[in-house]
């Protein structure tokens, strides 16, 4: 029994020794691990979000040059089947209602030719009633000239529109498309055209000295695309197109196009009578991927993409001779 409780009493005290060896961290340690632990974990989110950040703006940008890229393609296509082009488009703009509206720079205004589409519900309609027992006087001659045209005049202006930061566009500026046609989809089966338009040929009212007619014009307008840059106030703004090139705007260097200023020329087999020349078109157009309000942060100077340039001999054949 005495040899037990001797024991007992050697392992008491081994424990209170180690006990007493025992000790905590103190507050400062705490308070220094802490600290240390924040910078780590803090950095490492700052880098997570960064790369996160970056690789959006990467993607807003590819996004916007191929915007960019379908936007100039789309008018070339559209102004290459134009028949008339105006060097200025304020001579024609000047008379439409609502358009252009504060904030809107017409651009490109020019005339071309649209195809009746046989898909069309209310074009096969026309198509299968005759002129003589639908239509009497004027309106059957009209619809005689349709059926043989197959298509009629449409006025069609681009336009650049500034974004205001209140509205659902997020870029710099936006392009705008506005089109006169001469019949809306619902009025080409009782042939009345859309108030404010005039056919563009004839004696008294021509596509250069053109009028418009009774009635306000709608406001057919449509975004093309966002993200266009605007204005550059340390660039040049004139002065940008190449000789015997008109500038429409003049003082824009972001979304602009050059008109070819002589529309005819002098004919080779008579001097004493000129001809409608090949009218060509040069158009540019530049994009900015940043916005007004982006939580992105800035871009850098990449975040202006170079400026689209494109070339179109419009396709129209009035008043042209080819060869010259």
């Amino acid at each position: 029994m005495a040899k037990k409780a001797a024991m007992n009493l050697m392992l008491a005290g081994l424990l209170r020794a180690e006990r007493t060896g025992q000790r905590g961290f103190t507050l400062i340690e705490l308070l220094v691990a802490i600290v240390v632990g924040s910078l780590i974990v803090g950095t490492m989110l700052y880098l997570v979000v960064e790369l996160l950040k970056i690789n959006r703006r990467e993607e807003i940008l590819t996004q916007t040059q191929q915007d960019m890229r379908r936007a100039i393609d789309y008018i070339t296509r559209d102004a290459g089947e134009a028949v008339f082009i105006y060097s200025t488009p304020d001579a024609v703009t000047g008379q439409l209602d609502n358009f252009p509206n504060p904030g809107e720079v017409p651009v490109l205004a020019f005339w071309r030719l649209d195809p009746l589409d046989p898909n069309n519900a209310n074009v096969r309609t026309f198509f299968n009633n005759a002129c003589s027992t639908t239509f009497s006087g004027v309106k059957r001659n009209e619809c005689d000239t349709l059926k043989l045209r197959q298509g009629y005049y449409t006025l069609v202006v681009y336009a650049q529109q500034q974004n205001t930061g209140n509205d659902i566009w997020g870029g710099k500026s936006r392009i705008v498309r506005y089109e006169l046609p001469k019949y809306t989809a619902t009025g080409l089966s009782t042939l009345n055209i859309t108030p404010g338009y005039t056919e563009p040929t004839g004696s008294t009212n021509t596509f250069d000295r053109w009028t418009k007619g009774t009635g306000a014009t709608p406001r057919n307008l449509s975004v093309l695309t966002d993200f266009v840059d605007n204005t550059d106030t340390n660039a040049a703004t004139t002065g940008l197109c190449p000789t015997g090139y008109l500038q429409t705007p003049a003082n824009a260097n972001n979304f602009y196009a050059c008109v070819r200023q002589g529309t005819t020329q002098v004919n080779r087999d008579d001097p004493s009578l000129t001809v409608g020349s090949n009218q060509t078109l040069i158009v540019f157009l530049r994009g900015n991927a940043s916005t007004e309000n982006s939580g992105l942060g800035a871009f850098s100077q990449a975040g202006r993409l170079p400026t689209l340039r494109s070339e179109v001999l419009i396709r129209g054949v009035l008043d042209k001779q080819p060869g010259l």
